[in-house]
């Protein structure tokens, strides 16, 4: 069973977090493992608040989407139309349309660099904060012709969403995403502040446990590093499957593979592939102390969530989850 192979990975301290397994809006299984909070032996619960990584991504994009259904923007919209003259970077944006951003084909790298190395990570809550990082970064190929998996996309990507709505990249997502979807415990949170029920990231060193908190941000954002719970991200798959985010056409959009070189199947802010047991949608996250994903079955109404505060942790229950939905097709 799923409780057992989960306990035999925590005591082994191969994972640690919060697990969920649900068919057509049902949960048929949902569990936790390991610590919250090591320092005062706190256990992860199935609604504890786990970091993304990257699955932020999928809320940037259905904003995008939304935006595209209301007729305020268009995914072959170019970059400069929105961004230009605000300082974001000295690549050519005319070239950059809209939908390069969401596949990762716009030629950017990440903003990882030497400048956000020595940047006080308090300082960076605002989408406009990240701008020194990306002021240098110039496009390593033809727009469209490649796929290069970036970070400094889709940070411009939360800049063109400001610059369309007038509003703050982080209330527009929760008011679009978070409240529609009935996602009350999703957020980029200020982490300086307390936030209840929260999962510290976990990596080890040299056989001794360290936390990722100076490694991380402390405010995620369009690209990634925000927080959520098992519960929230059943409720934002089934919000997507019901069309209550965007509309059926926009959504197969985003669930298109756009066949770029070395996109392994992306689509627009959504991870896709092919299984024995149907097309699934979705997203990972990875980072020190970070290993979540998303899986959306789009032909059996299947979801899988793994949300761990380990490094690595969540591959092995990914498979484990994919094999009993494929045994159970299968059937």
């Amino acid at each position: 069973t799923l409780d057992t192979f989960l306990d035999r990975l925590a005591e082994t301290e191969e994972f640690s977090g919060s697990v969920l397994l649900a068919r057509d809006g049902t949960v048929l299984y949902e569990g936790a493992r390991g610590l919250a909070d090591r320092n005062f032996e706190v256990p992860n619960r199935a609604d504890s608040k786990f970091n993304l990584g990257s699955m932020n991504k999928m809320f940037t994009a259905v904003v995008i989407g939304q935006l595209v259904d209301e007729g305020r923007l268009a995914f072959e919209d170019t970059v400069d139309r929105w961004l230009d003259g605000r300082g974001w970077t000295k690549a050519d944006l005319s070239k950059v349309r809209v939908e390069h951003l969401l596949a990762h084909t716009a030629g950017f790298g990440s903003y990882f660099n030497d400048t956000w190395s020595r940047t006080a990570r308090q300082l960076l809550r605002e989408v406009d904060d990240y701008k020194p990082f990306l002021a240098e970064e110039t496009l390593a190929f033809e727009p469209g012709t490649r796929f290069r998996y970036s970070n400094s996309g889709f940070i411009l990507l939360g800049a063109v969403i400001e610059a369309v709505t007038g509003q703050d990249y982080f209330d527009v997502v929760r008011e679009r995403v978070y409240a529609r979807a009935g996602m009350p415990n999703t957020d980029c949170y200020d982490l300086d502040f307390v936030v209840p029920n929260l999962a510290i990231g976990y990596w080890q060193d040299g056989g001794r446990w360290r936390n990722n908190t100076f490694d991380h941000v402390i405010r995620g954002g369009p690209a990634g590093g925000g927080y959520s719970t098992a519960p929230d991200l059943l409720a934002f798959a089934e919000a997507l499957r019901g069309g209550r985010l965007v509309s059926p056409a926009t959504l197969e959009r985003l669930w298109t593979p756009t066949g770029a070189e070395g996109s392994g199947g992306y689509g627009f802010g959504f991870g896709l592939g092919e299984t024995p047991a149907g097309r699934v949608a979705g997203h990972g996250g990875g980072f020190r102390g970070i290993s979540s994903n998303l899986d959306v079955y789009r032909d059996t109404g299947w979801v899988a969530v793994v949300l761990a505060n380990q490094d690595g942790a969540s591959g092995l229950v990914e498979e484990r989850m994919r094999g009993l939905i494929l045994r159970v097709e299968g059937d």
